[in-house]
This record gives structure tokens, sequence and C-alpha cells, in this order.
């Protein structure tokens, strides 16, 4: 489903206005077209519904997908507009969740810190989405994770059938996006990746140390993502305008390594990472959080290590 989605956005998305146009922050040089995560949502939804998924889960991604298609694919919403629409989702997931798992009072308290998180591993994702392959493939790393994780030491297998649902869609997107990109995923499919990613993150965290784990599937983004906003703050930079000082985006564009090969590089890293914190799992919070603080300081020593060699080009 996701290499059909890719094909008829492929095919019909400059007829429907949904094409990328590049510009000085692109990291393309054609106009491609937009909207090709269509088939990944329509294989998540669809396979929601045959798993009898909560409706909390499903119904508020298909929302902020197809609010992510009409305001960033075919139309510019304003950053307020988008927070509004992502926020509104995140808070009807997390509502029912609540209730469903009909935990005490003191536990809302933490809606907000949680819907932070939803909405930013969402933009996250969507950021990151810069060059041909890297959304698709940390999708398929990502959920795999998951599937794996909730597998080994989870009680419902249907959200491992789902994780890997994703994975497949991702691979078949991946078939129209790699090598060279013919069809771009979107916000449409960045933004639901990101979101289902956080929302599934949530339900299957039994304790804090399921949630600490889970994260770390999506490590190199958090990283990157971090890293670059920190970098952007010390420079005086705007948060809400596009740019190209992403690490990932440094080494395509600035140092010339072939999109495929950096984005590979990130899957690769990321299964690492996550792979190792599952094992480290056994040897309990402090241990994974001295795990976390090491692959940060590796990839902050490497991000300087690439900001000093374009700057010096």
């Amino acid at each position: 489903m996701g290499g059909l989605g890719a094909f008829l956005a492929m095919r019909f998305g400059g007829r429907i206005g949904i094409n990328d146009i590049p510009n000085h922050r692109s990291s393309h040089e054609k106009s491609i077209p937009r909207g090709g995560g269509v088939g990944i949502l329509i294989a998540f939804i669809s396979a929601s519904l045959v798993l009898s998924m909560p409706v909390n889960l499903w119904l508020p991604s298909l929302v902020i997908a197809l609010g992510s298609l009409w305001g960033g694919d075919k139309h510019r919403l304003s950053v307020r507009e988008r927070l509004v629409l992502q926020f509104g989702c995140s808070l009807v997931f997390l509502a029912f969740f609540f209730y469903s798992k009909q935990v005490a009072f003191s536990a809302y308290l933490l809606t907000v810190p949680i819907s932070v998180f939803i909405v930013g591993t969402s933009n996250f994702y969507n950021f990151m989405d810069g060059i041909d392959g890297i959304a698709g493939i940390t999708g398929v790393v990502g959920f795999s994770l998951l599937s794996f994780y909730n597998y080994s030491f989870g009680t419902d297998d249907g959200y491992s059938i789902l994780c890997l649902i994703l994975v497949f869609s991702c691979l078949g997107f991946l078939c129209f996006n790699m090598p060279r990109a013919k069809v771009f995923i979107g916000d449409i499919g960045s933004i639901l990746l990101g979101f289902v990613f956080a929302c599934l993150v949530i339900t299957l965290s039994e304790n804090l140390v399921d949630f600490i784990v889970m994260i770390g599937f999506l490590a190199t983004f958090y990283f990157d993502e971090l890293l670059t906003m920190a970098v952007r703050i010390k420079d005086g930079d705007s948060l809400i305008i596009a740019h190209r000082k992403h690490v990932y985006q440094l080494l395509a564009n600035e140092v010339g390594i072939s999109h495929w090969k950096v984005s590979l590089a990130y899957g690769v890293v990321q299964a690492i990472i996550g792979l190792s914190i599952i094992m480290i799992k056994p040897m309990g919070f402090k241990f994974i959080l001295l795990a976390y603080l090491a692959y940060s300081l590796i990839f902050a020593w490497f991000s300087i290590i690439i900001r000093k060699r374009v700057a010096v080009k």
C-alpha cells in the first residue's frame, strides 16, 4: 500500500498541486510531488480497523495526517494553525487514553508535557525529512524496534502487527523515494509517522523504563533536531524558519555525500542504538541514561567535526 500511494502521488501530484518547488533551502534541484505518504496512511487506518485498535489512536492520526496534507503539502497553514491542530489531536488521544486506563487524577497533570512530547516528535520527524530516504528508512527501523520490543515485553501482539504493517508500508514507499526520489513522503507521511510513533510509545509503556527505552528507537532524530535547535538558538536564528543546518543536511548538501548513503547510515546507527538500549534494559534505569548520555556526546562530537569542516569549506 505504501508503494501504491507513492506511485499515485508521483503520477497525479502535479495535477492536484502538491509538487515541492525547490528553493535555496531545499536539498533537491527539481520539482517533485509531495504526498507520497498517503499509502502509509491508508495502510495504517486499514490495519487499525482490522486489528480493532482503539479509536483514540487511529482517528486523531487520520485527522492530523489529512490536516497536514491540506495545510502542509497542498497549502501552507501558519505555525499557530498547525500547532492548534496538532495539540488538539494529541489531547483527544490522551483524554481517551487516560479514561480507558482509569488512571488516578494525578496522571492528568502529565497532559501538558506528554502533549508536548507527541507534538514535538511529530514535528521532529517532519523537520528531519529533508533528504531522499531518511523518513522511510527511519520508519522501517523505528517501527521494527517497536514491534520487536512489544513482542518481547508487551501483552497485545496486535500492536506488533500494526508496527510491522507500517514497516512494510515504509518499504513500499522507499521504492519510489531512493536512491533518487521520484516522490516525497510529504507532511501527510512524516507528521503521521511521528505522531503514531509517539502515541504508540505512550500506549505500550507500562512504566517509565519502557518509555525511556522506546524513545531511543528514534534517537538519531531526537539527537540531530535537539542539537540543531541549540546551535540555531546560539546563532540567534528563528526556530520557525526552514533551514539546512541539521547534521544530515550538512552531510548531504555541504559535504556532498549521496542522500541514500546518509539516510542508510542514520538507519544503521538508529538500529544499533535501539537494540543496545533493549539489551541494557535489564541493568536498570541508571545504565540506560548513561548509555543515552554516551550516545548523545558521541553525536555532539561528530556534529562539531562536521560543522567545523563545513565552516572551513
